[in-house]
């Protein structure tokens, strides 16, 4: 299973909108509760909850914006949309002009340009923030100058990593199939002709060269020294 993270610490607009989820979630279980024992007028907790329910969507897909990553790809979580983009299809990470709907919104904004498609702005942006100016915006990240260059950077750390490390090697063919079992070793060379079963032996010889037989297999007697033998004794008969 792929797992996508931020490579980066979350913003303050990012925490603030963490914060109303869990705000907004409290409300709205409060709400369910005193309608149902009667605090609350039924209506009236029906359509709070109604509303407190639409905002923590909101909230929750607030709380979601940023660009992950993972071993596969980039991916850029706004609000209404999100883009994956493996790594072989991103062409470079970079700082553009940020808009919406067109318009400029006179920032700058992090970009991913893709090998063979139109490129995508995600909505982290570069913020000039003053002492009481924190203005949250929805559905972008305006972060501090500061942060954003951090966030920059350690995106194009991430597609330098993984342009080095290059897409997997498809298999080459099919495995070959694996060996059989290994053949049984070979037994005892054939004694000369006219050695076993030779009418000429007696019972003796024939004992002699069965027990002859028995130390070449259990490894007592090479090869040599066991046809010398059944030799010496054919010859012997």
């Amino acid at each position: 299973m792929t797992r996508w993270q931020r490579p980066y610490s979350l913003d303050l607009e990012t925490a603030g909108a963490l914060l109303g989820v869990l705000l907004t979630a409290g409300v709205g279980a409060f709400l369910v509760v005193s309608g149902l024992y009667g605090v609350v007028p039924a209506p009236v907790a029906v359509f709070g909850a109604a509303w407190l329910a639409l905002g923590l969507v909101v909230g929750v897909r607030q709380a979601m914006l940023g660009v992950y990553v993972s071993d596969v790809g980039v991916r850029s979580r706004a609000m209404f949309r999100t883009t994956t983009v493996p790594w072989e299809s991103v062409a470079e990470i970079r700082s553009g002009t940020g808009s919406m709907a067109g318009l400029d919104m006179g920032r700058l904004a992090i970009v991913i340009d893709r090998v063979d498609g139109e490129p995508v702005q995600t909505p982290l942006q570069r913020g000039h923030f003053r002492l009481f100016s924190l203005n949250p915006e929805l559905g972008r990240l305006a972060t501090w100058p500061e942060h954003y260059d951090e966030i920059l950077t350690t995106l194009r750390a991430h597609h330098r990593a993984a342009r080095r490390a290059g897409p997997p090697s498809p298999p080459l063919g099919r495995p070959s199939p694996p060996a059989g079992p290994p053949s049984p070793p070979a037994g005892p060379p054939s004694p000369p002709a006219g050695a076993a079963g030779s009418p000429t032996l007696s019972a003796d010889q024939r004992r002699d060269l069965h027990v002859l037989a028995r130390q070449h297999q259990r490894g007592a007697l090479t090869d040599a020294e066991y046809v010398a033998a059944v030799a010496r004794l054919r010859d012997a008969g």
